[in-house]
């Protein structure tokens, strides 16, 4: 198993999101998953540029489906390592945000696009509020409702200013 590999692999499970890519729904949820992980400070080298889904990212799409090939494998190169102790303490910040607020009736999956729809647009694109809201109402209309409770959980998580 490759380093990257192995990394991704951890990080994911300090976050509690499963390393399945079987369906759409899964690749979103790791590359959305992982996006967060990199804007709470835990460097990773992905690139992401925004996507119908939100952002995206094509070496970490390369990345998750080697690890899979190699978990398919069974190489359990990754037992018995561990991420650094501040690495974990900022995988385990974002654990409260990797599941959707009660009420929202939203799958973890969508939740986690629309968390990093915002951060994105707001931090790397540099939208303003208003224009943010407006590019998720267009292109998100199902979480368009949702924006406020996501740029919320966002700034108490300190990942907006």
């Amino acid at each position: 198993m490759e380093p990257s590999q192995i990394v991704l692999k951890l990080v994911l499970d300090n976050l509690g999101v499963s390393d399945s890519i079987a369906e759409v729904d899964d690749r979103k949820r790791i590359q959305k998953a992982v996006y967060l992980a990199q804007a709470a400070g835990v460097n990773l080298s992905y690139v992401f540029g925004w996507y119908v889904m939100g952002p995206y990212s094509p070496a970490l799409t390369r990345d998750y489906y080697s690890l899979a090939s190699a978990l398919e494998a069974r190489d359990k190169g990754y037992e018995g390592k561990a991420l650094r102790p501040d690495l974990q303490g900022k995988l385990q910040s974002l654990q409260p945000l990797i599941k959707p607020p009660p009420g929202t009736g939203l799958s973890q999956e969508k939740w986690l696009e629309l968390l990093a729809s915002i951060h994105f647009l707001r931090t790397v694109s540099k939208f303003d509020e208003d224009d943010s809201k407006e590019v998720i109402a267009k292109e998100k209309e199902s979480l368009a409702p949702f924006y406020d409770v996501g740029k919320n959980t966002l700034l108490s998580a300190h990942l907006l200013l």
